[in-house]
């Protein structure tokens, strides 16, 4: 019996056999690639939503929590939390107030640049770093038990790999749109 997912795969996968039957010239491994990485991401991302719910947080606000909770001192300044985490100013500032407001985080100018902020994770930010972070790396396990360490890391260096192209390819042709 064909698991949902086998399912959805086959029926991706029929979908693109037309379209190339249609536009021969049409790269049917790279498309099928593509189409499954962002399947994939939506997936983690959900799954990742589905564990972080519970504690009122969204995933990005957990990932910017969990990126100052690895930081030295526990702090760090927004613009290079947006770096860290690919989120936008704009979106680093309404993280930024949630955390503060939910006392996850602290927010105070810098010492050496006034006009620099700081956010440093507080004692309420760590403990609730330390209570879900080990809740969700069961599901992780599950996941990836049938790919061995050795698996992993080529996989890791083929997405880093595929990431640098993705940077190269959007420098070159982000902002034009195909009309």
């Amino acid at each position: 019996m064909n698991n949902p997912s086998t399912l959805q795969y086959q029926k991706l996968e029929a979908n693109l056999d037309r379209l190339v039957a249609r536009i021969p010239d049409l790269p049917k491994s790279s498309v099928l690639l593509s189409r499954l990485l962002i399947h994939i991401g939506r997936g983690m991302a959900s799954m990742l939503e589905i564990q972080i719910r519970p504690s009122g947080l969204t995933e990005p606000e957990f990932r910017v929590l969990t990126t100052l909770f690895s930081q030295p001192e526990g702090s760090a300044h927004p613009s290079d939390l947006c770096a860290k985490t690919s989120q936008s100013p704009a979106n680093m500032s309404r993280i930024s107030d949630a955390l503060v407001g939910r006392d996850l985080i602290t927010r105070l100018s810098s010492l050496h640049d006034r006009r620099k902020m700081v956010l440093r994770i507080s004692e309420q930010g760590e403990e609730l770093v330390r209570r879900l972070l080990p809740a969700m790396v069961g599901p992780l396990r599950e996941m990836f038990k049938d790919f061995p360490e050795d698996q992993q890391l080529q996989l890791i260096a083929q997405l880093k790999l595929l990431g640098t192209k993705l940077e190269q390819a959007l420098s070159q042709h982000g902002p034009e749109r195909v009309e």
